[in-house]
This record gives C-alpha cells, structure tokens and sequence, in this order.
C-alpha cells in the first residue's frame, strides 16, 4: 500500500480493515499473475533445470536490455554511459564488458536521485516504500512487467521446494495487520485472493502466542513464511509447551532477516519440515534462494552479482564479501552496480550441487553491512549467533557494537538463566570478538522492534574507517 493507502487502512476497525486489505489483494492478484507472469514462470522453471550456459546467455541478454534502456531513457546513467564512450553497439555486442566499466550506485544517490535514475520508458504500475534498515525512507517504482517477472521467480522458488501453487500460506511480515494496541485476537487478517493469512509481528507477546498456535493449528498453512525472528518466537513456544500439530507445512521459508542456525533448528523442530533461506529486497535486488540440498544459489537470471570486500577489493574464496548487485528485477528503477550494503560469506571451494541446478552457491547470508562487527583482536567477525551455542534461558538475544572497545548484550531471560550461563556467553564472546573489550551483559523485558518490524540481532553502531 501507498503511504495515503496505508495510513486510511490503520486508522480502520479490524472488519474493514480486512475489506480494504482484501479488495488491495484482489487488485494486487489482477495486476501479478496474468500471462507475462505464467510466460516468465516457465522460463524460470525452465532455467532453474538448465545448463550454465543457457543460464549466462539468458543473463546476457536481459543486462543488454538493461543497460539499452537505462542509456537511452534515464537521465542518471545516460549521461554517465556518454561520459564513459559507451554507445548501444557496444552494449548489444559485450553487455557484461559495458557494465565492468560503470561506477558503483550507493544508497545515497539511490535514495536522493530516484527520479533521475528511474527509466522513463517505463509505465510505473506500482509505487513502493521502504524504511530502509536505518530508517531512511526509499521510493520504489516498479513497472507491471517486472512485478511479473519478480513474482515468477519468488514462486519458482517455492516450486523448488515443494509448495503447491495455490496452496493455503501464512506470511509473518512487518505490516501493521491490526491495531498495535490491540489485545485480544485476531492479530491477522485473511488475504481471499491469495489465500494468505497476515500474521502480526507486533504482538507475539507470550500471553498471545497461545492464539497464534491454535490459528496456525486450524488454518494448516502448506508455506509458512517472513520474517525468522517471528517464526522462532512461535517455534520456541510450541517445543516448550510440547504442542503438537495434525498437519506437516511443506515448507517455511523466511526472509528479510538474517537467518541463526539456532533458528532453523528450532523452527524445524515445532513445526517436522525444512527451513529454507531467501534473500531478496523490496528496492529490486536480484534473488538467492535455498534448494532443498540446502545449498544457497544465486539467482543468475535474476541479475548479476558481485562480491567485494570492505575495503572494496575483489573478495576471495571463504570471505565475508558486500554485495554489488545489478538487478532485472525492476526496470523501472534500474539497478546498475548497486552497493546493496548486505554481505555474504563466499565458499573456501566451488560447490557442485547435484540437485539439478548449476547456478553458483554461497556459503551464508550474513545480512547488513552493519551486522558485521570489527575489533582490533579479531578483525571482521560475522555471525554471532554461535556466542549463544551451548546457552539455556535466552529467549531473545541482541548484540550492540557501541564502539570499537564497547559491546552490548541485551538479553530477554527465562528462569533458566543463571550467573553459570552468564559466564559461559561472555567466554563465548571473549572468544568471537577478544579479551580487550568492554562486555555489558543487560537483561531486559523486551527487544524494541528495528524498522519495519524486523529484529536487529547484531548491530555495529560506528563506521569503520577503512
């Protein structure tokens, strides 16, 4: 929804809320899947099983399209391409020789000069908004070919994992579903068209979750998906309550969040099915997604991907890298080099995957930029998750790197922690991160959402000056 859109909605009782929420999902069903979308989802298909080089020309040729339309129809990379001497000849001829040669787009100027940036061959038919992880606001505009195209390929994905189409789904995302004052349920609103039940993350509380479990219970989702954090708030309250279901998701795919190995396991746990990652982002990235080897591919015909280091250098086999993406997922608001400010951490080896798709794999998705933390012990350290491997009691845990000598620890406990697990989590941390900091260790009753309703596991409050 727009902004006017959104603020009509909230301030609306539940039953028209899901009037409205359901006339926008029938119009929203109109505009995605119609036959540019059934033609891309067969071509998607069809290049998730082929070989590479079927793959690399089908990338070549929609990065030539890219790079055309944005040289002749964008007043921000026109001008650029022309100062650069590249011509349309050469765009048609080396499509990935022209693009080496472009600057980087940072989030600034992706933020700022949208309106120079946008293709204006294009028809927008749908405006997007996101806050952005600092909270910056970011306007998308998308045209209705590549909200085909991107839907083709989110539910190739969910093809790949074995979640039947039309298949009932229940989505746990940062949408203001209900009243965040609301106490009593329901916390979600059913979407007819796509038969999706929006779940609130506003108020998994543990005197709701109760609820939540019983509509999950009745509802029998094929696809459980969003946000991780939320999945595992639910997971850890049905394995502690020993609560049982007559029925098997076919799959749980989360997104949006950085996804914790003490997440997966979890979440595998309450509910006998596989947790499988994505990474994908509403300003138009390309997409990686899980396979059910659990191996995490890049999606080479959703874009092209490149990995640098922090310091900006071409990064090496086993390294975190920061992703530079160049996006055919929204030819609108084209996406050309674009420092993302996600990183990845790279295989020490190429990995062959033998369940029939030969797209290239990463290791991890390690998240924001800023969830990397650096000390002068350690250097660069991603995924933190493991200071809690071992540890009972932590319900909710949140890692804030204040300064280079200065961290954080804000924990929501249950009554198994004890001054033993205390102990054990600052070894732990003296051991990812050094001796030579300041460890504060606080208990609270609740971990502030970040924007958009996402949680922020680790965060480094400082810039590094590399």
């Amino acid at each position: 929804m727009g902004g006017f859109q959104k603020k009509v909605y909230e301030s609306l009782p539940y039953p028209f809320k899901f009037i409205l929420l359901n006339i926008k999902g029938y119009l929203n069903t109109k505009q995605r899947y119609n036959k540019e979308f059934a033609w891309y989802l067969n071509k998607h298909k069809e290049l998730w099983a082929a070989d590479i080089n079927t793959v690399l020309a089908y990338q070549k040729e929609r990065l030539a399209v890219l790079l055309s339309e944005s040289f002749e129809y964008s007043d921000w990379y026109s001008p650029i391409m022309k100062d650069l001497g590249i011509t349309l000849e050469e765009i048609q001829q080396d499509p990935i020789a022209v693009l080496n040669k472009m600057p980087i787009l940072t989030k600034k100027e992706r933020r700022e000069k949208v309106d120079l940036i946008v293709n204006k061959k294009r028809e927008t038919g749908m405006v997007g908004h996101t806050s952005g992880t600092s909270g910056s606001p970011m306007i998308d505009y998308i045209d209705v070919e590549s909200i085909n195209a991107s839907f083709a390929i989110w539910k190739r994905f969910h093809h790949v994992i074995g979640v039947p189409e039309k298949s009932k789904q229940i989505r746990f995302s940062g949408r203001l579903i209900v009243d965040v004052k609301t106490q009593k349920p329901p916390f979600w609103v059913y979407n007819i068209s796509e038969k999706q039940l929006l779940m609130s993350t506003y108020h998994l509380t543990e005197d709701n979750l109760k609820h939540y479990v019983a509509k999950i219970g009745k509802f029998k989702p094929a696809l459980i998906d969003g946000y991780p954090s939320a999945i595992y708030i639910i997971s850890r309250y049905i394995n502690t309550h020993k609560i049982t279901f007559d029925f098997v998701p076919n799959a749980i795919a989360v997104t949006a969040e950085t996804l914790y190995d003490y997440q997966r396991i979890e979440i595998e746990k309450a509910f006998g099915c596989q947790v499988y990652n994505q990474y994908a982002s509403s300003e138009g990235s390309p997409f990686i997604t899980e396979c059910v080897n659990g191996n995490l591919h890049l999606n080479l015909d959703s874009g092209v991907f490149e990995f640098v280091t922090t310091e900006g250098k071409p990064a090496q086999p086993g390294e975190i890298a920061n992703l530079v993406v160049t996006s055919f997922i929204n030819y609108k608001t084209p996406l050309i080099r674009y420092n993302i400010q996600d990183t990845v951490l790279l295989p020490k080896e190429p990995v062959l995957c033998d369940c029939g798709c030969v797209m290239p794999v990463i290791e991890k998705l390690i998240g924001r930029e800023d969830d990397i933390l650096w000390t002068e012990e350690k250097g660069y350290v991603g995924r933190m998750d493991t200071a809690y491997k071992g540890l009972d009691g932590i319900v909710k845990g949140q890692i804030i790197q204040e300064t280079a000598n200065k961290v954080v620890v804000n924990l929501v406990i249950d009554q198994n922690f004890n001054d033993q697990m205390k102990a054990n989590l600052l070894q732990n941390l003296k051991e990812r991160l050094g001796e030579r900091i300041d460890y504060q260790i606080r208990t609270v009753d609740d971990i502030v959402l970040g924007p958009n309703g996402k949680f922020d596991a680790v965060k480094r409050n400082f810039k590094l000056d590399v």
